[in-house]
Formats: structure tokens, sequence, C-alpha cells
């Protein structure tokens, strides 16, 4: 590893946050993290979490800023923990950031995020992560952390870089996980994770939204609700297998019986839909009713849903 490595985090909101704890625990990074709500409670007293698994910590991040543009070089590594909303438009004003020698981390929910990274960055290396923390902002720069913590990763290989510099760049970036003390699990193909990923939000984060309730609740509202989420998850695992992605034949079961463990879950979109905030529909729902489309895959639940959610989005 390098004797120091700037990384600059983008999206500092609970997640954000949590991976920004994790990784200036490191002596070899130097954290420039890039607020918008929380920018002035951030600069003026740093970042306090209260984690059940890591205890309760007061951290500055070397640099605080509110945009992109107040870089004055790129970052060796870019961490992408913001909300996968407007790709389009956020990803190409992360080009300060990034040069060809910039690794940049993924870690949103959906799938195919890495696409517009990689036409625009076509010369970096893609790290895609998908996350398991459970974690919240309630006031601007204090964060709660549950026990909720895993990150599964693995590379998005780009077929212009020699592997070797590739793999070089993710043992790099697991090293900084390592020491930040958080589990991590790399994976030789992460795509089938990221699905596994997508079939559980869109479940959960969908029925939750449209409800208001939780996922007890939800599961406990009435006989069908049971059986619909499985039929949910079963038609996304449908697209998924039709796009080539194989998963584990028994999917379903050990999904419905790890949210039944976890009890009451509020989502993530669920939140963002009582706070008026843009939710993350297209990365989550859009993208696997597209695929369907385009594959001839019947998803009738699920394009029900990604009109509904739609039509509360914001």
């Amino acid at each position: 590893m390098a004797d120091q490595l700037d990384v600059v985090l983008y999206g500092l909101g609970a997640i954000g946050s949590f991976y920004a704890f994790i990784l200036q625990r490191s002596p070899n990074v130097r954290l420039t993290v890039i607020a918008r709500s929380n920018y002035a409670a951030v600069k003026e007293n740093g970042i306090l979490i209260q984690s059940a698994n890591h205890g309760e910590h007061r951290f500055h991040p070397a640099r605080v800023i509110r945009t992109p543009s107040e870089l004055t070089q790129p970052a060796d590594y870019l961490i992408c923990t913001n909300k996968a909303i407007d790709l389009s438009t956020v990803v190409p004003s992360l080009a300060p950031a990034i040069s060809p020698d910039t690794t940049i981390v993924i870690i949103q929910n959906g799938v195919g995020n890495e696409d517009p990274f990689r036409a625009a960055y076509p010369s970096s290396t893609i790290i895609s992560c998908v996350t398991w923390v459970g974690a919240s902002q309630p006031t601007p720069g204090t964060i709660i952390h549950t026990t909720s913590e895993e990150t599964e990763l693995g590379l998005y290989p780009n077929p212009h870089l020699p592997a070797s510099l590739e793999t070089s760049r993710l043992t790099t970036f697991t090293s900084l996980l390592t020491a930040g003390k958080t589990p991590h699990t790399m994976h030789a193909d992460i795509q089938p994770t990221r699905w596994q990923k997508v079939i559980w939000n869109c479940a959960w984060n969908t029925l939750t939204t449209l409800t208001g309730l939780d996922t007890a609740s939800f599961l406990a509202s009435s006989p069908d609700a049971d059986p619909l989420t499985r039929k949910l998850m079963r038609e996304v695992i449908a697209v998924a297998t039709a796009s080539g992605v194989s998963l584990p034949a028994d999917l379903v079961e050990t999904q419905m019986a790890r949210m039944r463990g976890l009890g009451a879950v509020r989502t993530s979109m669920q939140v963002d839909r009582e706070m008026g905030r843009r939710m993350e529909v297209d990365v989550i729902l859009g993208v696997p009713v597209r695929k369907a489309r385009e594959l001839g895959v019947e998803i009738p639940v699920l394009e029900t849903l990604f009109v509904l959610v739609r039509g509360v989005d914001g």
C-alpha cells in the first residue's frame, strides 16, 4: 500500500458516514468527504457515530467540502455512497475526483450502477459493493449504527486494464476495510450478489413504501402478504436468470427467513418517501423491469409495483 492514499467519499448520509468512519481508521488514508445537508454540522463538529458494534466515536475527516469542483487533485479512491438517483447527472460531476489511476468504489443499492461510470471513465478500475449495514442519521452529523454490518465486494472487470493491476487495487481497498475492523467478503463475480440484494430491495422497499408498514406488520397484515412477497421475489429471480445470472435455488426461503429474523424493519425507501425525498426507483425497480421487457419475462407484480412507486416518488 502507498504511504498515503487520498480517499474521497461522495454521499455523506448515514451509510456514507459509516464508511467514512471505517476508512478514516486507517493511518494510510487522507479522507475528504463531500457533504450536502449536513455540511455545516460535519465541518464544525465532525461526525459522531454511535455503533452497537464499534462503540461511540467522534472523528473529523481531513477535509469537508460541498462539491467535487472544490477538489484540487483527483483521488486514489473515490467512494460513491450517494443514493443512486440521477446518475446521468451525478457521474459527470465527479470528474474532478477521477483520473485514469483512480479506483471508483460503488456502494449503492440496485443493479446496472456500474454502467454509467464505465461509460464516463473507461480507464478506471471499478469496485462494486453490496452493503448490509443498518444505519440512520437522526440529526446532521450524528449516526446510529445497529449490529447489521457486512460488505460484499468484487471487481467490475475492465477489459482494458491488466487483471493483476485491478486485483492489486481491490486488495488495497479491502485492506482499508480490514484496518477499519468491518467484516467483508470478496467475490470473483459480484453480480449475483448485487441481484440478491436487488431482489431483497424490490420486495421490502416497495411493500413498506406503499403500505407505510414495517416488514413484520406487513407480513402479519393478511394471509396474502407472504405469498405475494414470494411471488414478487420469484419474478425478479426469473429476470436475473434470463440475464445469465445464477442464483441459489433456495434464495426466496433464505431471504424470507432472514427478514423474519430481523423483526420489524423500516426500509430506506420508506423513510425517503415519508421525508418527501427522491427514491432509488430506477436502479432497484426500473432496471429489472426494462430487462424483463427486453427478455420477454412476465413480471405482473413487479411491473405493478414499479408503476405505483413511480407515482409516489418524491
